[in-house]
């Protein structure tokens, strides 16, 4: 009988625990117009937050798809990305560079950022031109046309017309991987954790 209460005690125990224990659960969405089956961990932080979990039960949370599109980066360093959401599709695209709501997603328009084929030595290049330009000792002749800065996730955004970011990737060698990308006439560089995204208005 002693036995029986210790098992039941126990139950009783995990049946509150349960809730704080972290939890492998998933989510569906679409991305760019393919289905998707996203499974995260819901007891991390930086994947949703609660106001995430009770209000968007529809779709995945805008953090949660973020993550999912940038495997490669730590949570800190995803934050200078926003998700891009559609509300009438019920639809999220590749990730922008941009400010976050309270859901993930984009705060106002924001350039769509596609990866680019490059080697972390290309992505430091990149780094180094950044740092030049924020310190206006640039001195190539696109350095009036170029801004850069540095956001709190560590990242280096460099931003300008679609020629300027076509010179800065090929001075550093990097492969341009969604041409396309470039249509419009402002585009920008994120240089993050040795990667490098291209982001521009997509046709």
């Amino acid at each position: 009988m002693a036995y029986a209460k210790q098992i039941a005690a126990l139950i009783f125990g995990l049946s509150f625990a349960a809730p704080a224990m972290a939890a492998t659960v998933s989510c569906n969405t679409n991305i760019d117009g393919q289905p998707y089956q996203i499974f995260y961990d819901d007891a991390e932080p930086y994947y949703s937050s609660f106001r995430e979990r009770i209000f968007s039960r529809n779709t995945c949370p805008g953090a949660v798809v973020v993550a999912f599109l940038t495997p490669e980066l730590t949570p800190a360093e995803r934050q200078v990305f926003c998700s891009n959401y559609d509300a009438r599709t019920r639809s999220h695209s590749m990730p922008a560079q941009g400010r976050r709501d309270a859901y993930g997603r984009c705060v106002e328009p924001s350039r769509t950022c596609r990866l680019v084929n490059t080697t972390r030595d290309q992505a430091m290049d990149l780094v180094g031109l950044g740092e030049e330009a924020e310190n206006r000792t640039l001195t190539s002749r696109v350095s009036s046309t170029v801004s850069a800065v540095t956001h709190s996730s560590g990242a280096m955004v460099l931003s300008g017309n679609a020629g300027t970011i076509t010179g800065l990737l090929s001075s550093a060698g990097a492969a341009i991987g969604a041409p396309t990308m470039l249509a419009g006439a402002a585009a920008s560089v994120v240089v993050i954790g040795g990667a490098v995204y291209l982001c521009g208005d997509e046709d």
